[in-house]
Protein backbone atom coordinates (compact mmCIF):
# COMPACT_ATOMS: atom_id res chain seq x y z
CA UNK A 1 0.00 0.00 0.00
CA UNK A 2 3.03 2.38 0.59
CA UNK A 3 3.87 2.72 -2.91
CA UNK A 4 0.26 3.32 -4.22
CA UNK A 5 1.09 6.84 -1.75
CA UNK A 6 4.39 7.45 -3.93
CA UNK A 7 4.60 10.82 -6.33
CA UNK A 8 5.08 8.55 -8.97
CA UNK A 9 2.17 6.17 -9.07
CA UNK A 10 -0.12 9.72 -7.93
CA UNK A 11 1.45 11.23 -10.97
CA UNK A 12 1.03 8.08 -13.08
CA UNK A 13 -2.70 7.64 -12.08
CA UNK A 14 -3.33 11.19 -12.75
CA UNK A 15 -2.30 10.41 -16.41
CA UNK A 16 -3.92 7.61 -16.86
CA UNK A 17 -7.19 9.64 -15.78
CA UNK A 18 -6.51 12.03 -18.29
CA UNK A 19 -5.76 9.99 -20.95
CA UNK A 20 -8.40 7.85 -20.30
CA UNK A 21 -11.14 10.68 -20.24
CA UNK A 22 -9.38 11.77 -23.76
CA UNK A 23 -9.66 8.52 -25.21
CA UNK A 24 -13.30 7.73 -24.16
CA UNK A 25 -14.42 11.31 -25.60
CA UNK A 26 -12.76 10.24 -29.27
CA UNK A 27 -15.83 7.56 -29.46
CA UNK A 28 -18.94 10.31 -29.89
CA UNK A 29 -17.52 11.57 -32.71
CA UNK A 30 -17.93 9.58 -36.15
CA UNK A 31 -17.06 10.64 -39.34
CA UNK A 32 -18.54 8.05 -41.65
CA UNK A 33 -17.87 9.84 -45.00
CA UNK A 34 -14.36 9.53 -44.44
CA UNK A 35 -13.32 6.25 -43.53
CA UNK A 36 -11.99 5.05 -40.42
CA UNK A 37 -8.38 5.93 -41.62
CA UNK A 38 -9.28 9.37 -42.88
CA UNK A 39 -11.33 10.48 -39.60
CA UNK A 40 -9.82 12.92 -37.61
CA UNK A 41 -9.62 10.96 -34.42
CA UNK A 42 -7.93 7.99 -35.56
CA UNK A 43 -4.81 8.91 -34.90
CA UNK A 44 -5.46 10.37 -31.86
CA UNK A 45 -6.94 7.13 -30.71
CA UNK A 46 -4.26 4.90 -31.34
CA UNK A 47 -1.71 7.41 -29.74
CA UNK A 48 -3.82 7.67 -26.44
CA UNK A 49 -4.53 3.87 -26.83
CA UNK A 50 -0.78 3.25 -26.31
CA UNK A 51 -0.19 6.07 -23.88
CA UNK A 52 -3.00 4.47 -21.62
CA UNK A 53 -1.23 1.25 -22.36
CA UNK A 54 2.62 2.39 -21.22
CA UNK A 55 0.93 4.41 -18.29
CA UNK A 56 -0.01 0.99 -16.98
CA UNK A 57 2.84 -0.76 -17.05
CA UNK A 58 4.99 1.90 -15.15
CA UNK A 59 1.91 1.76 -12.19
CA UNK A 60 2.28 -1.82 -12.44
CA UNK A 61 5.94 -1.88 -12.45
CA UNK A 62 5.89 0.98 -9.49
CA UNK A 63 3.39 -1.10 -7.56
CA UNK A 64 5.14 -4.39 -7.85
CA UNK A 65 8.64 -3.13 -6.28
CA UNK A 66 9.76 -4.01 -3.24
CA UNK A 67 11.72 -1.16 -1.78
CA UNK A 68 10.41 1.49 0.47
CA UNK A 69 9.24 4.49 -0.99
CA UNK A 70 9.53 7.98 -0.19
CA UNK A 71 5.63 9.47 0.50
CA UNK A 72 4.75 12.29 -1.47
CA UNK A 73 6.12 15.77 0.46
CA UNK A 74 4.55 18.46 -1.51
CA UNK A 75 0.93 17.41 -1.48
CA UNK A 76 0.02 20.89 -2.63
CA UNK A 77 2.54 20.70 -5.93
CA UNK A 78 0.70 17.42 -6.42
CA UNK A 79 -2.27 19.10 -6.54
CA UNK A 80 -1.58 22.24 -8.50
CA UNK A 81 -0.08 20.35 -11.45
CA UNK A 82 -3.44 17.96 -11.17
CA UNK A 83 -6.09 20.64 -11.24
CA UNK A 84 -3.72 22.37 -14.12
CA UNK A 85 -3.82 19.14 -16.25
CA UNK A 86 -7.75 18.49 -16.05
CA UNK A 87 -7.88 22.29 -16.77
CA UNK A 88 -4.75 22.04 -19.96
CA UNK A 89 -6.91 18.69 -20.93
CA UNK A 90 -9.74 21.42 -21.17
CA UNK A 91 -7.98 24.24 -22.58
CA UNK A 92 -6.59 22.46 -25.54
CA UNK A 93 -10.01 22.42 -27.37
CA UNK A 94 -11.09 25.99 -26.48
CA UNK A 95 -7.95 28.29 -26.82
CA UNK A 96 -5.83 25.26 -28.81
CA UNK A 97 -2.84 23.38 -28.62
CA UNK A 98 0.09 26.37 -28.31
CA UNK A 99 -1.95 28.38 -26.46
CA UNK A 100 -2.74 25.99 -23.72
CA UNK A 101 0.75 24.00 -23.76
CA UNK A 102 2.52 26.85 -23.18
CA UNK A 103 1.47 28.20 -19.91
CA UNK A 104 0.63 24.50 -18.81
CA UNK A 105 3.96 23.19 -19.41
CA UNK A 106 5.67 26.52 -17.50
CA UNK A 107 3.72 26.06 -14.41
CA UNK A 108 4.38 22.03 -14.42
CA UNK A 109 8.26 23.07 -14.98
CA UNK A 110 8.10 24.94 -11.69
CA UNK A 111 6.11 22.89 -10.18
CA UNK A 112 8.60 20.80 -10.48
CA UNK A 113 11.02 22.26 -9.10
CA UNK A 114 13.12 23.74 -12.95
CA UNK A 115 13.91 27.77 -11.84
CA UNK A 116 16.04 28.93 -14.69
CA UNK A 117 14.03 31.58 -16.48
CA UNK A 118 15.73 30.49 -19.53
CA UNK A 119 15.70 27.13 -19.41
CA UNK A 120 11.75 27.59 -18.77
CA UNK A 121 11.01 30.22 -21.77
CA UNK A 122 13.09 28.12 -24.00
CA UNK A 123 11.24 24.63 -23.02
CA UNK A 124 7.93 26.34 -23.08
CA UNK A 125 7.94 27.35 -26.28
CA UNK A 126 10.24 25.37 -28.26
CA UNK A 127 8.79 22.46 -27.33
CA UNK A 128 4.76 22.79 -28.04
CA UNK A 129 6.37 25.11 -30.72
CA UNK A 130 7.81 22.17 -32.41
CA UNK A 131 4.53 20.12 -31.93
CA UNK A 132 2.98 22.37 -34.04
CA UNK A 133 5.12 22.56 -36.70
CA UNK A 134 5.82 19.20 -37.14
CA UNK A 135 1.68 17.85 -36.83
CA UNK A 136 0.06 20.75 -38.28
CA UNK A 137 2.42 22.10 -41.02
CA UNK A 138 4.41 18.93 -41.90
CA UNK A 139 2.42 16.11 -41.09
CA UNK A 140 -0.76 18.11 -41.94
CA UNK A 141 -2.40 16.32 -38.53
CA UNK A 142 -4.53 18.87 -37.36
CA UNK A 143 -3.95 19.91 -33.52
CA UNK A 144 -6.50 22.20 -32.13
CA UNK A 145 -5.51 25.92 -33.68
CA UNK A 146 -6.06 28.89 -31.65
CA UNK A 147 -9.59 30.74 -32.30
CA UNK A 148 -6.88 33.75 -33.14
CA UNK A 149 -4.75 32.32 -35.82
CA UNK A 150 -4.48 29.28 -37.47
CA UNK A 151 -0.41 29.27 -37.22
CA UNK A 152 -0.96 27.83 -33.89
Amino acid sequence: MQSLLSERVLVLLTMLIVAGALFATTFGTEYRLLGAVQSPVYFPRIILGIMIFLILIAVLQDIRKQEVVDPVEKWGALIVFVLATVIYANGITRIGFMLASVPFSMLGLWVFGIRHPLAIVAYTIAVPGSIVLLFNHILKLPLPTSPFTYLF
